[in-house]
């Protein structure tokens, strides 16, 4: 265990390391603070006009799916593509791999890392909107703040799958460019596929990247949740079995 969180703690280090995770993380709280800014500018407009009074701020749950589905998928590929396909095709993954960890810690412990950062933007995301609203909009309950907390929890799991999907195709690849493409490519074709397919909505995991609607609100019957998180499940569990498998047989 010692071991594990030696190599995971290694590649926080290393992903932090990189500045462009801190400038995009300033830049998700920056989004936030403009939307608020915006968002009082149309709100004194038209309480000027005709005296409608309108709340903009950016509450936790409204800003949510706008990071959910496009900046925290954006950022998990990103920084998978740099510890697994630019660290192999630097060759510095060599000295990774020579170390007295086995390859499956290892391997782990990237996606690991990168779920962490995922989790603390999302933390970020969500105390800013929290005292913006606070500050500026319409002053939130506790219950109101309890569920938005959930949702943000609930997020991590579907984005730990959506992260060992991104880290078994770096593992395949050889340009970080290339996998860039290739991994925001696959996100927008199984983003859209439910659009023209419908039978593909309760079938690909990205479709329950916001499930967190479904336990917040009325639950469904209990063979239903069965079902999805059997398909969740199954999805991690193949992900990272296969990518675990070839990071274990890969030559660096």
């Amino acid at each position: 265990m010692k071991m594990f969180l030696a190599t995971y703690r290694n590649e926080w280090d290393k992903l932090m390391s990189r500045k462009k995770y801190i400038v995009f993380l300033i830049i998700g709280v920056s989004i936030c603070l403009l939307w608020t800014v915006m968002g009082s500018i149309i709100t004194n407009f038209a309480s000027a006009q005709g005296g409608i009074m309108i709340n903009l701020a950016p509450t936790p749950m409204g800003m949510l799916p706008f990071f959910l589905q496009l900046v925290v998928p954006f950022l998990i590929f990103m920084g998978l593509t740099d510890l697994l396909t630019v660290e192999g095709a630097e060759n510095t993954m060599k000295a990774m791999v020579f170390r007295p960890t086995e390859r499956w810690k290892q391997y782990f412990s990237k996606i690991l890392a990168v779920v962490t950062y995922a989790a603390l933007y999302l933390v970020c995301v969500f105390i800013v909107c929290a005292v913006l609203n606070q500050i500026y909009g319409r002053a939130l309950r506790v219950d109101e703040l309890l569920i938005a907390l959930a949702s943000y929890a609930l997020t991590i799991v579907p984005l730990a799958i959506l992260a060992s999907f991104a880290a078994l195709i770096a593992l395949l690849g050889k340009s970080g460019t290339l996998v860039m493409f290739i991994l925001l490519f696959s996100y927008l074709l199984l983003n859209v596929a439910p659009v023209f397919f419908p039978v593909l909505g309760e079938m690909l995991f990205t479709s329950y990247l916001s499930w967190h609607r479904l336990w917040i609100g009325a639950l469904p019957d209990t063979a239903k949740l069965v079902h999805m998180l059997l398909i969740v499940l199954g999805y991690g569990v193949v992900f990272v079995t296969a990518g675990s498998l070839i990071y274990e047989k890969k030559e660096y």
